[in-house]
Parts: C-alpha cells; structure tokens; sequence
C-alpha cells in the first residue's frame, strides 16, 4: 500500500523542466551507479531501491503497459539518492525514515525544476 505523505499537497508543481538523471555521481569518494531495471516492480513492488553494498540505485523503466511520467522517475531518483545520503552518513534512523526520505527528496526535485539560472553566469562572463 502506497503511503500518502502530509506534505504531498504543498509540492505540488504546475510547471516544470526535465531534470537529468545521472548515469553516476560520487558521494564520499564513492561512485554511485544509477541504473534502470524492469524488474523492481515485479520482485520488490518497488519503482526505486538503493543497493548499498554494490553501490547502484536501481529505478525502475517504463514497461509491461506500466508509463510513469517522467517527473515521476526523477522524483524516484532524488528519493533514492536521499537514502544514500544518509546511508553515507551513518544515519539509519533517518535512511528508513520513509517520510523524511520522501519529503526531502521532493524538495530536491522541486528545487533542480524550478531552478533559474543567470547564462552569463554560467557562460563564465562578468556582469558588467
């Protein structure tokens, strides 16, 4: 059974852009591979899952008559990330903490969607 977060309502996003997915980042001089599986939904009932000992997180690909909206599977990516964040840190009371997770994960998301960005910043240029 899903659970329903209490903050679901006040992340909610009219209008977004595409957040990249990465193929892999570092945490803590450890690379973490983020790979896609069509099988985490039917083994584990499961769209996202951190495999700590391999350093992977697993989402889960569009497939079986079963499309999720992209948002979605970027959302399941900053959840999963949020888990290895605190897995890194060593803290396992808030790793399991599933509605922290979620929550913190969200704003994340939120966050990288609705970021603006200044290009001459970007470019490397003074403003003047």
């Amino acid at each position: 059974m899903a659970r329903q977060c209490h903050w679901s309502n006040a992340l909610t996003i009219s209008t977004h852009r595409l957040v990249p997915i990465p193929s892999s980042f570092f945490l803590f001089g450890q690379e973490i591979v983020v790979e896609y599986t069509d099988r985490l939904i039917d083994n584990e009932d499961a769209v996202g899952m951190s495999l700590y000992r391999r350093n992977i997180i697993q989402i889960q690909k569009n497939n079986q008559g079963i499309v999720r909206p992209q948002t979605q599977i970027e959302s399941t990516f900053f959840h999963e990330l949020m888990h290895y964040v605190f897995f890194m840190l060593g803290k396992e009371d808030l790793r399991k903490d599933e509605d922290l997770v979620d929550v913190i994960g969200r704003l994340l998301h939120q966050a990288f969607m609705t970021a603006e960005y200044n290009e001459e910043i970007l470019e490397g240029k003074k403003n003047e």
